[in-house]
């Protein structure tokens, strides 16, 4: 018996591609130049020999800054640094050769930034420093989506719920239409949402390094929904040891009072209580160097409040305000 299963498998890999052609003074290819690409932070490497066209393409690179270095016989040796590469990025780097020893080495740090020449998608980047500077309300990096042009929240919904997740719109989509990619593997929660980190159903902020969002015109490696297509990439060890410490810190001392906020009887206080401490911390490092890293994240949540609700009673014959006080016990 013969038994055949069919397995899905996503084409959206949260890596960069790094392709050019290799040219000498005169403008004619050069096959079978031998190009290295090394990774600054983990030192990992990838060879490959450009085509008879002079074309060469690197595939599949994790996301980080990078160094190329050229050599062909009867040229100049080179070495570009100073490219960074992101998710989803097709950067295009071309090289020149000049007549020389190999021995004879040109060495180019600060170069042109790298523009998008082969994909007409429409989209944008939030990047590691826009993950770890940018104000988040709940800390759930998700909500910096809204920065992208196009992609907006429902107005019946909140930009993140504990138990649903993230819903967005983008372009008009509807809101369950987002697809969500972290490290190439799906976490679409059961009502088709983005998870919350403060579920524990995904990592936080400290895990993240940067995600792509693709809000239109994207190519057939995207499938299964008509939204927007994010993405996202975890941090990664390297050969230093490296971590971190926070702590977010809001309580009701701080906030100003709100025109339902005052003091009865029933509620003596000036404004509800309100207390919520998210801490955590990360810790990375490298196990064999260049080899194999780790990175560790932890991310707590302790909150206490009470919540507000108001609403009109009309079937009394005079209507009136009515003021309920909740209170909830820590997350």
């Amino acid at each position: 018996m013969v038994v055949l299963l069919g397995v899905s498998a996503f084409a959206q890999l949260p890596t960069a591609t790094l392709l050019g052609v290799v040219k000498d003074g005169s403008g004619a290819v050069v096959p079978e130049a031998t190009l290295t690409a090394r990774n600054v932070n983990t030192g990992q490497s990838r060879t490959t020999v450009s085509d008879r066209d002079g074309s060469y393409r690197f595939s599949a690179l994790s996301v980080g800054s990078y160094e190329i270095q050229i050599e062909h016989p009867g040229f100049q040796s080179e070495t570009r640094s100073g490219l960074t590469l992101v998710v989803g990025q097709e950067a295009v780097v071309n090289f020149v050769l000049q007549v020389g020893a190999m021995e004879q080495r040109v060495d180019v740090t600060a170069d042109a930034p790298l523009v998008n020449t082969t994909s007409g998608s429409l989209g944008g980047l939030v990047d590691e420093r826009k993950v770890a500077d940018l104000p988040l309300n709940g800390r759930n990096y998700i909500d910096l989506t809204l920065l992208q042009p196009g992609v907006q929240q429902h107005k019946n919904f909140n930009p993140t719920s504990v138990i649903r997740g993230s819903f967005l719109s983008s372009n008009g989509a509807p809101l369950r239409s987002n697809n969500y990619l972290l490290d190439g593997a799906s976490m679409v929660n059961a009502y088709a949402a983005a998870s919350a980190s403060i579920t524990g159903s995904t990592l936080g902020v400290e895990g993240i390094r940067e995600y792509r969002v693709v809000t239109n015109s994207f190519s057939a490696e995207y499938g299964m929904t008509m939204g927007s297509q994010m993405m996202i990439v975890s941090k990664s060890g390297t050969n230093l040891f490296h971590g971190s410490l926070f702590e977010y810190l809001r309580n009701s001392a701080l906030d100003a009072r709100n025109f339902f906020d005052y003091k009865t009887n029933i509620s003596p206080q000036r404004l509800p209580p309100f207390k919520r401490n998210n801490f955590g911390g990360s810790f990375g490092g490298p196990i064999r160097k260049d080899s194999t890293f780790f990175h560790l994240v932890y991310e707590g949540v302790r909150e206490r409040l009470a919540r507000l609700l108001t609403g009109p009673i009309t079937s009394a014959p005079s209507a009136f305000t009515f003021r309920m006080t909740c209170e909830s016990g820590p997350a």
